[in-house]
């Protein structure tokens, strides 16, 4: 332990004695931990950011029927719908289905392609949905009735009529061949970010998109009729009991089609996202952090350069230990230790750096990223920047050890 602790002294006096050629070698380890480091946290922020977002969604449930074709007596029906909000009850947020279809509106200022949205009322409350600022929803005797009735978004009045007093307005709704006058009854809030996107959209000469939301009922008014759907989104209030929800969901549509001893609908389980995202993520992370690792192989090389040019230098100093008797195993461990403690030394303040710019990225919010330092990266790293030391370290010691004590001090 003594003569390590000795190999260590020796170390560092002579680091110190050479303090600017001993910093730049370590240069390169500095730049290559702090790469990775900082890389790996910018990852694993991303990559928390991106699975607390998909995890969102876990308390949304999909019930599919087997077949997509609406006439099929298993797709579900308006009635199924209203029936599993009231069985379901206050377990359940919103219980809804969706179907589309393409069409035409025209306004003073002129005819627009629109995207006609034909829904339940349920819809409203539904995951991820803009909450309304003006007007109302459409209801249940809105479906059952069949009224002309749309909901809109902000910056669609906007950017129809210029405000979004509108409620009570009509536009002229067109679908193949059917020509509709719909009355706007609600309108829906549109985030600061999607309006200013939009605007940019439109500055570029882009259309904007129109989108109307109306009952499904009113499809056979518009000559596409929406007589079922093949699947019914289900909005929990607590994902934690989603999975419950599904079964007594499917259970209930299959007493009501009748389905005994088979089962056509099954919850729709796509893919899970939190782990998809996580999984790409932390193979772009390693990736991108081994491209930043090459610069740790970089740096491995300037201390195998500067050992050797150290080698050199020293050549009479190697030469007088050996003729006192200093053993091979003695000179190798020496400049490995030089060499290990260069490596740790870059380590060390790599780790430091990567972590002030960790902590500066989320101070600052730089593109939105809250960057998340990783204790396991910061422990590979220093593992392979002292690894690093003594890899590279190897060569010039050997070369250090294998001197002809007379060749050496006859060099003097």
């Amino acid at each position: 332990m003594g003569q390590f602790l000795e190999y260590v002294k020796m170390a560092l006096d002579n680091i110190r004695s050479n303090k600017g050629r001993s910093f730049l070698t370590m240069l390169g380890i500095i730049i290559g931990i702090t790469s990775v480091v900082t890389i790996v946290s910018i990852g694993n922020g991303l990559k928390k950011d991106v699975v607390d977002a998909s995890n969102e969604q876990n308390n949304t449930i999909s019930i599919q029927s087997n077949t997509e074709e609406v006439s099929d007596p298993n797709c579900i029906t308006g009635d199924d719908i209203s029936f599993l909000k009231t069985s379901l009850g206050d377990s359940v947020q919103s219980v809804s289905s969706y179907s589309a279809t393409l069409g035409s509106i025209s306004t003073r200022k002129g005819k627009f392609d629109t995207y006609v949205g034909l829904t339940t009322p349920d819809y409203e409350n539904a995951q991820y949905q803009s909450p309304l600022v003006k007007g109302k929803y459409f209801n249940d005797n809105d479906v059952a009735n069949a009224n002309m009735v749309c909901v809109i978004d902000e910056l669609t009045a906007i950017y129809l009529f210029g405000n979004t007093d509108v409620i009570g307005m009509s536009i002229e709704l067109q679908v193949d061949s059917s020509i509709q006058d719909v009355l706007i009854i609600g309108i829906r809030e549109t985030s600061a970010e999607m309006m200013e996107a939009e605007k940019q959209y439109l500055a570029m000469g882009m259309d904007k998109s129109i989108n109307l939301e109306m009952p499904y009922t009113v499809s056979n008014s518009l000559g596409t009729p929406v007589e079922a759907f093949p699947s019914v989104s289900i909005t929990a209030y607590d994902k934690d009991q989603a999975s419950r929800i599904a079964k007594s969901a499917i259970q209930i549509l299959n007493s009501r089609h009748q389905n005994l001893g088979e089962s056509p609908f099954i919850q729709q389980k796509p893919m899970d996202f939190s782990d998809m995202f996580g999984s790409i993520m932390d193979g772009v992370t390693a990736f991108v952090a081994l491209v930043a690792g090459i610069s740790l192989i970089v740096g491995g090389i300037g201390v195998m350069n500067i050992m050797l040019v150290s080698v050199t230098e020293r050549t009479r100093e190697i030469g007088i230990r050996k003729a006192l008797g200093a053993k091979t195993g003695s000179i190798i461990a020496q400049f490995l230790c030089e060499s290990a403690i260069i490596s740790g030394m870059g380590g060390i303040i790599g780790i430091l750096l990567g972590a002030a710019l960790t902590a500066l990225i989320t101070a600052l919010g730089i593109g939105g990223i809250k960057a998340q330092l990783s204790f396991p990266a910061i422990l590979v790293a220093t593992i392979f920047s002292c690894s690093v030391g003594i890899v590279f370290g190897i060569y010039p010691a050997r070369k250090a050890a294998r001197l002809s004590p007379i060749e050496a001090l006859r060099r003097m």
